[in-house]
């Protein structure tokens, strides 16, 4: 029998030691999930003001370990501590292969769409610094996809609050427009009954006109019908307005 002996070189032993850390990252993170769950259970049963005491002298760690512990639970337990089934089994298989320090940077990555970027970038084979840069990328895609999102939002808000004004406006332009007809109604009114006064007037004008060419006539047929008559005096023969004349003698010729 033939045993082949690989030849030990730096870079088999590299290969090795990434292997055992990879491992050991994995039990790491399940162990991780298991601390968290089991200091969740227990600050529960605390009394307020007793965490942080127990947290020290019970487990030696200090609020921030512990608060993340808690948080790997929170985040992964549900998924990491259940056995696949169906259509879960790939999810199952792609936590499953998250490293302690992998699951902590994925934290950066919202919840709701972690499970979709693990599996869409392969993160088992990323280092953790290339995976910090992949979550920094996402997370500027998701602040720019939601920025794009509040801008399109505030564009259709902007929009509507355009149309009620504009609707407004549409609204006291009618009314006005039907002011302005009224008044230009009324000033036609005004304008008729102008003319009608001074086709009146112009009318009492012409009356008016009439009457005093027809008044020197009047004067005059008045005057001549009471011009007064000279006076007639009695011509009796004592009457002292008797004009007595001398007989004179008549010639002859």
């Amino acid at each position: 029998m033939n045993d082949v002996i690989m030849e030990r070189t730096p870079l088999v032993i590299a290969t090795e030691i990434n292997m055992i850390k990879h491992h050991t990252e994995k039990i790491v993170l399940i162990n991780a999930v298991e601390i968290g769950r089991r200091l969740t259970e227990a600050k529960a049963l605390l009394k307020h003001g007793e965490w942080g005491k127990w947290l020290e002298e019970s487990v030696s760690y200090s609020h921030s370990t512990a608060t993340r512990l808690m948080q790997i639970f929170r985040e992964y337990g549900p998924k990491l501590l259940v056995s696949p089934e169906g259509d879960n089994s790939s999810n199952y298989a792609t936590l499953h292969n998250l490293t302690y320090s992998q699951a902590l940077i994925l934290l950066g990555v919202p919840e709701e769409e972690r499970e979709e970027f693990a599996k869409n970038n392969a993160i088992e084979n990323m280092s953790a610094r290339e995976l910090q840069q992949a979550v920094s990328e996402k997370n500027q895609a998701i602040e720019d996809r939601d920025q794009a999102r509040a801008d399109r939002d505030q564009a259709i808000e902007e929009k509507e609050s355009l149309k009620k004004e504009l609707n407004g406006k549409d609204r006291e332009i009618a009314r006005f427009t039907e002011q302005t007809e009224g008044l230009e109604k009324q000033a036609d009114e005004y304008k008729l009954r102008y003319h009608n006064e001074q086709d009146k007037v112009t009318q009492k004008q012409r009356e008016l006109d009439k009457i005093k060419e027809d008044v020197p006539s009047a004067k005059k047929i008045t005057s001549k019908r009471h011009k007064p008559k000279p006076p007639v005096y009695p011509t009796t023969p004592n009457s002292p307005f008797t004009v007595k004349t001398s007989a004179r003698p008549a010639m002859s010729f």
